[in-house]
């Protein structure tokens, strides 16, 4: 099974004579890079290892009553983020089993080296670099948002504070069941006594380390953080931060982070997207029916767009069966939402819908009148992100990353035979996209070949090969997707 591309990013650096470009994507645990010469690299170079437990020796002697429990998992660190550095020098990503943010670069011959991982307290979920690309910030499934160096140093290294000296009071017993595999005969009870002995195993519980390397918190939320944006205007920095609770709240940034602007009201359900077009301009998403354009400056909205209802007329061309339809469409949840650099003289935005196979170009329209849907762009699976490459003012190209393994327009049915691309590619000029076959061509080893049956068999010596990638489709269908999950379940106390 070749896997899909959970996230890409795109670059482009415009020359006197053509545009040179990179394209970066994750896929399970690897990053995969390919350039416009055709130079391609990966890391890790080998497989990612994964933690596992050997099972114990079995005793000797007839056995007893016995009860078999879940053997642990395999723990694989895959990739739940990635983003670019404004100077485009840095790749910053987040594997969320270990809650680690890792920075990479490019070296001179275009190989992927990882500079840095720094292992967060709390599982990351959104990342943002300040313009000057200083500095990392960091918004986590607790609420809250931290700011770290991008480029880490030994000597950024925290002084850790002494430890006190032991009291006389007595030292914690290990914990030890009462219960035991002979005594527990129900199922909900062996899962009770299965977490018993693994906490027991562990020992007494040891309070956590702070963290080593140089880190501030500067601010935070009540509910689960979705996304996180920085802007700089009129030599001011702000902190734009979304929630699970319908919240948009805009922050002066580092080190007045503590100061509250702002809030962006109006969403009726959570926000998952924030996307600035331009400086003083927001567009936000998520299960809500309508994309918010507003004017955060002053927490003003300013239009809405019904994204549901293009949504809803894309999908009823696709299937003829319309037994779940409705119910698909009400469950629409914005993934995704991409500033396309100007190629005419209105804001033009990208966007994606968790498990549809399309992406949608709409006009903001501005001070002239209300966004409009500019053109649907049916896709060969679900749209699963999208990274842009600007190869000049008038002509810019869309790199979208395909569902290969799911059928069009499910979540969770899988296709019988695997989707033959991974990526598709369109380009704009003006306001007309269409499918770019040339940049397609130039981007065959990660389509098809990246990590893939065939391994490579490119110019890089570097990139060795893999065998096919197999995965649990549950845990496939959790790291491409999720955000409905978000939504709160009818009666949930808000």
């Amino acid at each position: 099974m070749t896997l899909p591309f959970q996230c890409i990013e795109a670059y482009s650096l415009p020359t006197e004579r053509s545009c040179e470009w990179a394209v970066f994507g994750v896929c399970g645990s690897r990053l995969v890079v390919q350039t416009s010469s055709g130079v391609t690299s990966t890391w890790p170079t080998e497989q990612y290892p994964t933690r596992s437990t050997e099972p114990a020796d079995e005793p000797e002697g007839p056995p007893g009553k016995r009860v078999k429990l879940s053997p642990p998992a395999d723990q694989i660190m895959n990739f739940s983020c990635l983003t670019l550095s404004n100077g485009k020098e840095h790749i910053v990503a987040i594997t969320a089993e270990d809650k680690c943010i890792r920075v990479f670069r490019l070296d001179s011959e275009n190989q992927l080296q990882q500079l840095s991982q720094r292992c967060m307290a709390r599982r990351p979920c959104a990342l943002a670099i300040t313009s000057d690309d200083s500095t990392i910030l960091c918004a986590d499934k607790f609420g809250d948002v931290y700011s770290l160096p991008l480029q880490y140093t030994p000597e950024d290294d925290m002084t850790e504070t002494p430890i006190p000296e032991e009291s006389e009071t007595p030292a914690e017993k290990d914990y030890k069941p009462a219960a035991s595999v002979l005594t527990v005969h129900s199922g909900r009870n062996r899962k009770v006594l299965e977490e018993q002995m693994k906490q027991a195993s562990k020992g007494v519980k040891k309070s956590k380390e702070p963290l080593k390397f140089k880190h501030e918190l500067l601010l935070g939320h009540v509910s689960m953080l979705t996304d996180i944006a920085y802007a700089r205007i009129d030599e001011r920095s702000y902190i734009l931060t979304a929630d699970r609770d319908e919240h948009i709240r805009v922050s002066r940034g580092p080190p007045q982070a503590h100061i509250i602007e702002g809030f962006c009201q109006g969403h009726d359900e959570f926000v998952t997207k924030l996307c600035l077009p331009t400086p003083g301009v927001l567009v936000s998403g998520g299960g809500d029916p309508h994309l918010y354009i507003w004017d955060w400056v002053n927490s003003r909205l300013l239009n809405k767009f019904c994204i549901r209802d293009a949504v809803s007329a894309f999908m009823k061309t696709l299937t003829e069966d319309k037994s779940n339809l409705e119910d698909k469409i009400s469950k629409t949840v914005v993934s995704g939402i991409w500033n396309v650099p100007a190629t005419s003289t209105q804001d033009v935005i990208l966007v994606a819908c968790e498990g549809v196979p399309a992406v949608f170009s709409i006009s903001l329209g501005g001070t002239n009148g209300p966004p409009v849907l500019g053109q649907t762009i049916p896709l060969t699976g679900n749209a699963l992100d999208v990274g842009i490459i600007s190869q000049n003012k008038e002509f810019c190209t869309a790199i979208v990353s395909i569902d290969n393994i799911h059928k069009p327009g499910s979540t969770t049915e899988i296709r019988e035979d695997e989707g033959p691309n991974r990526l598709q590619c369109f380009s704009c000029k003006g306001n007309e996209w269409h499918e770019d076959s040339d940049v397609m061509a130039k981007l065959e080893w990660l389509n098809r070949r990246a990590l893939g049956d065939e391994g490579d068999s490119g110019t890089d010596s570097k990139v060795t090969s893999q065998s096919p990638r197999r995965a649990d489709e549950k845990a496939l269908r959790d790291i491409l997707y999720g955000m409905e999950n978000l939504r709160k379940r009818p009666g949930a106390e808000d």
